[in-house]
């Protein structure tokens, strides 16, 4: 990106961070905090169902050594369908219109078992159907610096996807690149642009880090998996066809096999 769009984006930040969205602000920025947007008592239920969930189900939850935050057990009902929400629904169509899809909902979780950084990315190279998709970060906890709160790149979901999935060198930035890294309470809702640069930091203190991560897009996406607001507008559909069915042979396949080829050599390397 050029200079001017970096003091562009830094003149911009004042106006990410309220209790009003501001679609072109989320748009320009593929960011945008917004505070107090879920009413106290529903964030009440919510956070009553998470505590006992908690205590029943995550003592020696599984972790995923890839992924770590990530919460692979299922949830209750309550928690399961926080993302028809409508105090979240009435913002985010304001940004796509009044027909909305949901494209996945999980909870990302820093507790015992889940303590470290999480490197910088964007989402999109992980997902399927079209770009056009945003994550709304739901926190069930306070989310601070010292408990692994999200540091995000605004601006940078104008450089679309980047060919591959990993860690982003962050060096392709100027170093000085604005950033934002919100605390955030429950009620607050982060709208994050799926090609935005993001990053963690570890959890070092405090309380667990808990937030639903919700990611919504318009309804003519084929990888809707639900309609959550107005109607399909598509006809065609990825989310009734296995993700493994999708490729005969592919970059991912080859890997898998090359993986397994690996421990093959080393296994008949160790009988030798």
């Amino acid at each position: 990106m050029t200079f001017a769009a970096k003091i562009a984006i830094r003149d911009m930040l004042p106006r990410l961070d309220s209790d009003r969205l501001c679609a072109d602000a989320y748009k320009d920025s593929g960011i945008f905090i917004l505070r107090n947007a879920i009413p106290a008592e529903t964030i009440a239920i919510w956070k009553n169902e998470w505590e006992i969930f908690a205590k029943s189900a995550l003592s020696s939850r599984y972790v995923n050594r890839f992924n770590p935050v990530h919460l692979t057990e299922s949830l209750p009902a309550t928690l399961n369908y926080i993302y028809r929400e409508s105090a979240i629904l009435d913002n985010i169509e304001e940004i796509f219109g009044p027909n909305i899809g949901l494209f996945n909902h999980r909870f990302v979780i820093k507790d015992k078992h889940s303590r470290g950084s999480v490197f910088l990315h964007h989402d999109s190279c992980y997902h399927i159907g079209f770009m056009n998709k945003l994550s709304a970060f739901i926190p069930l906890s306070s989310v601070t610096p010292e408990n692994g709160a999200l540091t995000f790149f605004p601006g940078t979901h104008r450089l679309g996807y980047l060919g591959d999935a990993g860690e982003i060198n962050p060096d392709i930035l100027d170093s000085d690149w604005p950033t934002i890294c919100p605390s955030l309470e429950p009620g607050d809702v982060v709208f994050m642009n799926s090609l935005t640069w993001h990053q963690s930091g570890p959890h070092t203190g405090g309380e667990d880090r808990i937030m639903a991560d919700i990611i919504y897009q318009p309804a003519d996406d084929p990888s809707c998996s639900e309609i959550v607001r107005g109607e399909w507008m598509t006809d065609m559909r990825l989310d009734r066809i296995p993700r493994n069915e999708f490729f005969r042979r592919s970059r991912t396949s080859r890997l898998v096999e090359l993986e397994k080829r690996v421990k093959e050599l080393e296994y008949l390397g160790q009988g030798a």
